[in-house]
């Protein structure tokens, strides 16, 4: 499971300063944000191999690490056999029968006319003994029983012949595939279970923290790696409501440092957020806390180096058209 969040939580509010008579000058303090993310496994396990270390870069797909999935490799290969016979009884009825078993139903049927024939000349000569007294009438009955079965043994016969020559009934080939689509569908199920067995990096970035350990058993949705994308770092500050209208999407500012004094780097206006709130509490005094002010967040340019580092201080200045 992927969650992601934000990395800072240090904010300014912008101060108006004088200026020359071309514009006007707003200032802002701030911490240096990124977007974060915590890897898990969706699923419980024992960590059986973790491919990156702290400080890693990583593509987005690259497998990180995985938990041991022995037992689902069993089942699915158990099921991929169920698949295969399931399939193959389809097939078979799809086909219909082999022309051998259709010869043999034939030869079948004819030995079998064969046998009613003489079993019906010989239950006639011994009705005709029965009737002049030469037989009992036990002998008799048997002899008639004997046709019947003769009988009867023929009509299987050439009904199993008629079976074979139409082929397989539509509702048992329904059925079938119904047998091998319930097959399939444990595979993917199975295949989808295997899939929570590995964390993958879901974007690319550095890998800011190991949490785990191979030889740990985790739950599901428990961090395992913590992954920083440093495309995407910004400064969030704060703008009196009197002053928000100095600024719009797109507009650049200037980003000054501790950790590069005299070095600015150059953001530019990501949001502003519609809808004014108070100033939130780590502001110091009363006076500005109780104002009312809008959320501004600056996206870095250009720092292709990634020397700004999240939690890193910021005072931004913006330069605005007087009113």
């Amino acid at each position: 499971m992927t969650i992601r969040h934000l990395l800072g939580l240090g904010v300014g509010v912008l101060s108006a300063c004088t200026a020359s008579t071309s514009g006007h000058v707003l200032t802002a303090s701030g911490t240096i944000e990124a977007t974060e993310a915590d890897l898990a496994f969706q699923a419980p396990g024992k960590i059986t191999e973790i491919l990156v270390r702290e400080g890693d870069r990583v593509q987005p797909g690259q497998t990180l690490s995985r938990v041991d999935h022995t037992e689902l490799e069993a089942r699915r290969a158990a099921t991929m056999a169920q698949v295969a016979v399931a399939r193959a009884v389809l097939a078979e009825l799809r086909a219909g029968a082999r022309s051998e078993e259709v010869s043999q139903a034939r030869l079948a049927v004819g030995a079998a006319d064969q046998r009613l024939a003489e079993q019906a000349r010989e239950t006639a000569r011994t009705v005709k003994l029965a009737d002049g007294g030469a037989v009992s009438q036990e002998v008799r009955e048997r002899a008639e029983t004997a046709l019947a079965l003769a009988q009867a043994e023929r009509s299987r016969l050439v009904e199993q012949l008629t079976l074979l020559l139409g082929g397989s009934r539509a509702e048992r080939i329904t059925a079938q595939q119904a047998q091998v689509a319930q097959a399939e569908a444990l595979v993917a199920q199975l295949d989808a279970l295997l899939a929570q067995q590995t964390i993958v990096a879901p974007f690319a970035g550095i890998i800011t923290q190991r949490l785990r350990e191979p030889g740990e058993v985790v739950s599901g949705g428990m961090p395992v790696l913590r992954l920083l994308d440093p495309t995407d770092r910004w400064v969030r500050v704060y703008v009196r409501q009197d002053e928000v209208g100095r600024l719009s999407l797109g507009q650049r500012a200037s980003l000054l440092t501790d950790a590069f004094p005299g070095q600015p780097f150059e953001g530019v206006i990501a949001t502003i957020s519609a809808q004014a709130e108070f100033t939130p509490r780590n502001v110091q005094t009363r006076e500005e806390r109780i104002k009312l002010v809008h959320a501004v967040r600056i996206r870095i340019l250009g720092d292709t180096a990634l020397v700004l580092k999240p939690g890193l201080a910021a005072d931004v200045t913006f330069a605005t058209p007087l009113r």
